[in-house]
């Protein structure tokens, strides 16, 4: 049971069903960032709706730009996509000026598509072929973050030579990186080593090598690269980087049954790392196999106690017994078994009563850092299935109802933001529906536990 526990953790697998479900809603979200895109440019194309500030006419590139960097800056970015609109002329007459690629880049940033779309072809008529390539590779990282991994690669294909030296390392490591989900390991790991060992973006990208390494099978120069980028990173347990080292080289040791070294990589990850919990696991994994019930339970015991719940909290009352039968402590097991059917009983009562209430989007608690949202203290993995675009999308819409003083064009934003959190209500539903799956499982294996230990007792007496 030990061995499959831990195997569950590294690689969960998902149902078809849940599968498809997850594709339905990503095709939902889809259409939406198209209705989103069509509805964003309506908005800016309403004059009346601009502010004061948005309506002040430019004929210098560089002082336009000064300006909508400043209201951008100061949390007013509408007004500055709209004193991009009110002065497009302007921009039109420079395109071929670096002061028009940090508009693109705004424009991106907020997903004003059309406008920057127009750019683009634009650039891509009059421009040389390095301004071109700074283009692609800002387009390139808007479809990064849609999880648009075929464009990203077929924008940065051929073009990234032409890029300053900092951009072109991190193209490289972007279309490594697509070329990874695209299922082209090989090809992924070509990229990564042009990235150059003096580059901020070369830690990443030998961190990914090993991640592909690891994936093709080849185990020792995963650990082999992993063991080096730590001791050439030389950070403090500080460093969310050094932290996400130690966990990948942690669960690769302990695969391959490397207990010692294993534990110790755990233990070297910070106690406020967003990856505490998973080393904590890792730990009390570790340890058991060694024979250390002691220490394993000492650490199960410390993620059972946390109050937020995530799948590393779930799976540590699934342990907790089988380590006290370890110590032979069963009165301790089968009330330890009993708290962790009790436990996944109240756990898939409150997830399921989630998938079927409303979630209020506006109060949507997103934390960009870990890619993931709480919902009465269960932290869901969100963009690990879903491009988090469509939570700035929906934020911006909020944004534009606000503004906006036409009332037909609010309409519309009403209709489309009811759109958004019906979505919404379906991505809370399948994160939730994914939890309960997990737990139906660790309650299945916590009924057959504790049928064990009283099968074993009645031979045991007779």
């Amino acid at each position: 049971m030990f061995r499959a526990l831990s195997l569950l953790f590294i690689s969960l697998i998902i149902s078809h069903s849940a599968l498809a479900d997850q594709l339905k809603i990503i095709t939902r979200i889809q259409k939406l960032e198209n209705s989103y895109k069509t509805l964003s440019t309506e908005f800016y194309a309403d004059v009346k709706s601009y502010s004061i500030s948005s309506k002040k006419e430019f004929t210098d590139i560089d002082e336009l730009l000064l300006t909508v960097n400043k209201l951008n800056d100061s949390n007013q970015s509408i007004s500055a996509i709209q004193l991009i609109y009110f002065n497009i002329q302007t921009v039109m007459e420079n395109i071929d000026t670096k002061a028009v690629f940090q508009i693109v880049e705004l424009l991106l940033d907020k997903n004003e598509w059309k406008l920057a779309n127009t750019l683009f072809k634009k650039i891509k008529d009059e421009g040389d072929k390095s301004l071109l390539a700074t283009i692609q590779f800002k387009f390139a990282i808007y479809h990064a973050q849609r999880n648009e991994w075929a464009q990203v690669n077929k924008l940065l294909d051929g073009f990234i030579a032409e890029l300053s030296d900092e951009n072109a390392a991190y193209a490289l490591l972007l279309n490594g990186s697509a070329l990874q989900h695209l299922k082209k390991h090989r090809q992924a790991v070509e990229n990564y080593k042009k990235v150059k060992p003096t580059s901020q973006y070369y830690s990443y990208a030998q961190l990914n090598t090993a991640i592909a390494n690891i994936r093709q099978g080849w185990w020792t120069d995963a650990q082999t690269k992993i063991k080096d980028l730590i001791v050439q990173y030389n950070k403090t347990n500080e460093d969310e980087l050094t932290n996400r080292l130690y966990l990948v080289l942690g669960y690769a040791l302990l695969q391959r049954e490397y207990y010692r070294d294993a534990r110790e990589s755990f233990r070297n990850i910070g106690l406020e790392s967003r990856y505490t919990n998973r080393a904590l696991l890792g730990i009390g994994l570790t340890a058991t196999s060694q024979g250390d019930f002691v220490g394993g339970l000492n650490a199960l015991t410390i993620l059972k106690n946390k109050k937020t719940s995530d799948l590393s909290v779930d799976e540590s009352y699934l342990l907790v017994p089988y380590v006290y039968e370890k110590l032979q402590q069963e009165l301790t097991v089968t009330t330890t078994y009993t708290e962790a059917m009790n436990y996944y009983q109240r756990r898939t009562a409150n997830l399921e009563n989630i998938s079927n209430s409303r979630s209020d989007f506006n109060k949507l608690l997103f934390n960009p850092n870990t890619s993931s949202f709480i919902i009465e203290n269960n932290n869901f993995d969100y963009t690990n299935r879903y491009p988090d675009s469509f939570i700035k999308n929906y934020k911006r819409l909020v944004e534009f109802k606000s503004v906006s003083k036409s009332k037909k064009l609010q309409g519309k934003i009403n209709k489309l933001i009811k759109r958004f959190d019906m979505t919404y209500q379906q991505v809370v539903a399948d994160l939730a529906n994914q939890r309960i799956e997990y737990l139906k499982s660790y309650l299945n294996q916590s009924r057959y536990g504790l049928a064990r230990l009283y099968d074993n007792t009645k031979e045991t007496n007779n």
